[in-house]
C-alpha cells in the first residue's frame, strides 16, 4: 500500500462503474465505520441500502487494490469480488473521496480516453536474479493479466492455446460472465479428450451459474490436414483484450510454467489502436468452430 496519501489516483473503475456520488460516498463512510483492516464485499453490504451488485463490487475492489489501498488476502472460487482484501482506511478515504469528487464534477471521460500507451512485461525465468533496476520494475505477465480482468466492465476477449484448470486466473474468468461481462475464448483442440483446455473449459463451465452463461463463448480454431499429414492452422496467438481499451499480446500461455519461471515476454497496449485488435479477434473467432460446454 502506497505511503503518500496525497497520490493521486491512476485506476478510475470506480468511476466507470458508478454515477452516483451519494452512493460512492456511502461506500467509503461503511468500509470506515468497520474499523478494521480486514474487508469483505458482505462487509459493505450490510452498511448500504441497496447492495453491491457484482460488477460493482469488482469494480470497487479493483479500484482500491490498483491504487494502493487495499491488498487481497484471501480467494473464493465464486471471483474477485469475494474475495477478502486487507485496507489501509486513510487510503480508502483518499482513493473513494477522489473517485467521487470526479463523478460529481462530471469528468469521468477524462480518465478514459487516452492516447495509445505501450509497455513491456515478462515472466522471468525461475531462480533468475535481475542486475538492473529496469528490469526489476518490469511488470510480471501473471499480474498484469489479472488486474486486466478484474477492470473488465463490459467485454473480454481471450485467444490462448493451453491452460491450467489450477490456475487461480481460471476461477477469476469465470466470474466475468457472473458480473455481465461478454466473454470469448478462442482456443484449439477442445476435442483432445486428454488435454488440459477441455478439464478447464469444463471447469469455467461449472463455476458459472445458469443464469449467465449466455455471456461465457468459446471456439476452436484448428485443422488437420488429412492429405498433408500436418496441422493446417490453428490458434497460436496469445491475447486478452478488455472492453476494447486495453491488450496485452505476448509470448506466455495460460499456464502455471509460462506465468511463473519461464522466460517470457509480451507488451500491453492502450488507446484507440485496441480496435484494430478487438476487429481481427472478432473475425478470426466468427470463422472459428463453435464449442458447446460442457464438452
Amino acid at each position: 500500500m502506497t505511503d503518500d496519501h496525497d497520490a493521486i489516483c491512476t485506476n478510475f473503475a470506480v468511476v466507470r462503474q458508478f454515477d452516483d456520488f451519494d452512493r460512492v460516498v456511502a461506500i467509503r463512510d461503511t468500509i470506515l465505520a468497520l474499523d478494521r483492516s480486514a474487508v469483505t464485499r458482505d462487509d459493505v453490504d450490510r452498511g448500504l441500502e441497496t447492495p453491491l451488485t457484482t460488477r460493482e463490487a469488482a469494480a470497487l475492489f479493483t479500484c482500491l487494490q490498483k491504487n494502493g489501498a487495499a491488498t487481497q488476502s484471501a480467494t473464493d472460487e465464486r471471483g474477485f469480488a469475494d474475495y477478502t482484501f486487507e485496507v489501509d482506511p486513510s487510503e480508502v478515504d483518499r482513493v473513494l473521496t477522489q473517485q467521487a469528487a470526479v463523478i460529481a464534477s462530471d469528468g469521468r471521460s477524462s480518465h478514459t480516453g487516452q492516447d495509445d500507451v505501450v509497455k513491456f512485461v515478462a515472466t522471468l525465468p525461475g531462480g533468475f536474479e535481475p542486475t538492473s533496476a529496469r528490469v526489476r520494475s518490469i511488470p510480471d505477465i501473471a499480474s498484469t493479466i489479472r488486474n486486466q480482468v478484474f477492470d473488465a466492465d463490459s467485454s473480454v476477449r481471450i485467444a490462448n492455446p493451453y491452460f491450467d484448470p489450477s490456475l487461480e486466473l481460471v476461477s477469476d474468468l469465470a466470474s466475468l460472465p457472473r458480473r455481465g461481462v461478454e466473454t470469448r475464448l478462442l482456443t484449439r483442440e477442445t476435442a483432445d479428450e486428454e488435454g488440459d483446455t477441455r478439464t478447464t473449459l469444463n471447469k469455467m463451465w461449472d463455476l458459472i451459474d445458469e443464469d449467465h452463461r449466455d455471456n461465457f463463448e468459446v471456439r476452436d480454431l484448428y485443422r488437420w490436414d488429412e492429405r498433408q499429414g500436418s496441422q493446417a492452422f490453428a490458434t497460436h496467438a496469445k491475447i486478452v483484450i478488455v472492453d476494447d481499451r486495453v491488450c496485452y499480446v505476448g509470448s506466455a500461455n495460460l499456464t502455471d510454467t509460462s506465468l511463473s519461471t519461464n522466460f517470457e515476454f509480451g507488451v500491453v497496449v492502450e488507446g484507440d489502436i485496441v480496435e484494430d485488435a478487438a476487429t481481427v479477434f472478432d473475425e478470426v473467432f466468427e470463422y472459428s468452430h463453435p464449442v458447446e460446454l460442457p464438452i
